[in-house]
């Protein structure tokens, strides 16, 4: 219990010393509109961050809640130092079914469906040591409202306000690719571990919105002018962080604790670009400012806190307490989760919920509450698990985004 204590005051330790992200700042200097003030754009890298692969559907399945639990390849997104539970060897791959709709550029709502691999790793235990090497893509965020009033709170560069009724909001993270490698050992009943993450590649976000009805005057020349908006964002990350985690095993009670990126280096790029063709006699407004760059050494460092009933092969329960400090946003997080073996030893049913209790972005407490469901099914040495958002499937049975998940792992 002594080692718990001192590995929990360390992270408390770790969580104190850490600072939040910064935010770039754009600038427009160049002709305003009537009566329109100098427009500053902040694009802050947290809207980006944590990057999170989902692990394993077993995981997303359980809501998350996973920090003392962790005893399989997933250990690598939630908990470090669970890869000391593994079997002798592991091989898992994670994929995520995601629908996503966005505005085109001629205003039309288009989806599709794409299958996209977020996770592949590989380990191996040998005594009390562990070690695994895997891949991930970070999960993509999609979103398109439709909205039943015209709304016009958008300002553009040039201090224009825009007029939108629907929005689309999509994040593409395929060209992001981080590998990390994960060692643990198990010394009794306590486990420790650690992760090195290499992160390398680019986020491409495009925010799009448009009006159906734009208000009409003689000097435009087409009419499809005044109408719609679109911003893309491109972020470059290269460089590493590491994580640290610790688990104590006590039978029917488990602890778990976490510091992700609590140390590391990464250089960040950030290209912004505007264009909107409102107030406009033809064509489009177009602002392209310069690439700028930066090195962080404090990347999203998050916290988590986990306890976990186990009753034997027939019912565990998790329950997970996340706290992240970011340059606008404060958060404090819960994750609960529980898994019933249906068939003790080859079917099982999941279920979590997600309640974001404190988030505060921009002094505005933006609270939320996500449900979980997910199935798995053991045959000899092959695992699959499966999971999905009850609310992303209620909006995808409406026409908008919807995501699931489907994890396979071998296990010898």
């Amino acid at each position: 219990m002594r080692k718990v204590l001192t590995t929990l005051a360390l992270l408390g330790g770790l969580a104190l010393t850490a600072s939040p992200i910064f935010a770039w700042e754009y600038v427009y200097t160049g002709p305003l509109h009537t009566g329109a003030a100098l427009t500053k754009i902040n694009i802050n890298i947290d809207d980006y961050l944590p990057l999170t692969s989902g692990g394993s559907a077993r995981a997303m399945g359980m809501g998350g809640a996973y920090t003392a639990i962790a005893n399989d390849l997933g250990a690598a997104e939630y908990n470090p130092a669970g890869l000391a539970q593994i079997d002798h060897i592991n091989f898992a791959a994670l994929a995520i079914a995601n629908r996503s709709a966005k505005i085109g550029d001629t205003g039309e709502k288009s989806s599709k469906w794409e299958i996209i691999p977020t996770n592949v790793g590989f380990a191996m235990k040998a005594g009390p040591l562990a070690v695994g090497l895997s891949r991930k893509i970070p999960q993509s965020r999609n979103t398109y409202q439709k909205f039943s009033k015209t709304r016009r709170n958008i300002l553009a560069p040039d201090g224009w306000r825009m007029s939108y009724d629907s929005l689309s909001d999509k994040y593409d993270t395929g060209d992001l690719n981080t590998y990390v490698l994960t060692a643990a050992i198990k010394v009794g009943r306590l486990s420790l571990g650690a992760n090195y993450n290499s992160i390398n590649g680019d986020i491409k976000r495009e925010f799009s919105g448009r009006v159906s009805n734009p208000q009409k005057k003689w000097w435009w020349y087409s009419a499809n002018m005044n109408d719609q908006f679109q911003a893309t964002n491109t972020v470059g990350l290269k460089g590493y962080t590491m994580d640290f985690g610790a688990l104590m095993d006590m039978g029917i009670l488990r602890l778990g604790a976490t510091a992700k990126n609590f140390k590391g280096s990464v250089d960040v790029t950030q290209k912004y670009h505007w264009k909107d063709n409102f107030d406009m006699g033809s064509g489009f407004f177009v602002y392209d400012p310069v690439l700028k760059k930066e090195t962080l050494t404090k990347f999203a460092p998050t916290y988590t806190a986990g306890v976990a009933l186990v009753l034997g092969k027939i019912f565990t329960v998790d329950l997970d307490y996340i706290t992240m400090d970011l340059q606008d946003s404060k958060k404090a997080l819960g994750r609960l989760g529980a898994e019933l073996a249906v068939i003790p030893g080859f079917l099982f049913a999941r279920g979590g919920v997600n309640s974001d209790f404190k988030n505060i972005v921009q002094g505005q407490d933006q609270k939320s509450m996500a449900y979980f469901v997910g199935a798995g099914l053991k045959m000899l040495v092959l695992t699959v698990d499966a999971s999905a958002s009850l609310e992303q499937a209620k909006e995808g049975s409406d026409g908008g985004n919807m995501t699931g998940a489907i994890s396979a792992a071998l296990k010898f």
